[in-house]
């Protein structure tokens, strides 16, 4: 069986592992079963992810990473002069093949060819400031995610999505998305689905939900993360408190959920 895993919200809240869940995973790879770990979050590159999963005692190999800041190079494409609005897992990422540009003057984001944006917590007025001008003046936009909120140990705070939604209403510019549920990640995952033994296990319906429908696989919903009312046109093919809960019960009724 193949398993897309969301991390924030179902392996762990910021840096806090959801109890079990190293446990669940184990159980997973001595079945022999495939795992990816599919996040929105661009933060950390596919590396520090590894080293992070392996710091709660989770096996993980580059190759099992996909990132939105993946997807957003995947949709930017190459050649292009960037201002990529993020932490180090974006910057590094959107340099593959780019040139990454960091305008000292509002005039100076004039010209570039686009704009990406990821969850960023040093933004500041001033990088919006040079964000809007690189839009207004034709640079393609680029989300990472459309996520409004992010889940830490115990609070809720803004997410990509929030942050991006000052430079829609600066601009009138609606990004092109890059995470789940977004073509760019579908296509970037598209690989390791095996339709009929593939399940998509999330926390949020809007994201993980409706990239499983993209994907045209089941999606399971854990409740360990940002809790989201029900919503029309994404369908629940199992539910359970964490990843723990919901491996035991896959195992459980697996034959069901193809």
């Amino acid at each position: 069986m193949r398993w897309l895993i969301d991390l924030d919200g179902v392996v762990w809240r910021a840096t806090t592992l959801v109890e079990g869940t190293d446990l669940a995973l184990a159980q997973l790879r001595a079945r022999g079963d495939s795992v990816r770990f599919v996040t929105n979050n661009s933060t950390l590159s596919a590396q520090d992810y590894v080293a992070k999963l392996a710091s709660f005692g989770i096996e993980a190999s580059v190759e099992e990473v996909l990132t939105s800041a993946m997807a957003a190079r995947l949709a930017l494409g190459a050649s292009q002069r960037v201002f990529a609005i993020g932490e180090e897992g974006l910057r590094s990422e959107v340099a593959k093949g780019n040139e990454l540009v960091t305008p000292n003057e509002l005039e100076d984001a004039e010209g570039l060819d686009a704009v990406v944006m990821g969850w960023h917590r040093g933004l500041t007025w001033d990088l919006l400031a040079r964000a809007c001008v690189a839009i207004r003046s034709g640079a393609r936009f680029f989300a990472t995610n459309r996520d409004a909120t992010y889940p830490l140990e115990r609070l809720i705070v803004p997410g990509t999505g929030a942050l991006v939604a000052s430079l829609v209403a600066a601009t009138a510019v609606e990004p092109t998305y890059c995470g789940k549920p977004d073509w760019p990640m579908v296509e970037l995952a598209s690989s390791h689905v095996l339709p009929g033994d593939t399940l998509m296990v999330g926390d949020r319906l809007s994201t993980d939900g409706a990239f499983a429908a993209a994907l045209g696989v089941p999606f399971a919903l854990v409740r360990s993360g940002v809790a989201e009312p029900a919503q029309a046109g994404i369908d629940v093919a199992i539910e359970a408190p964490t990843l723990r809960h919901l491996v035991a019960n896959v195992i459980e009724r697996e034959p069901k959920l193809s």
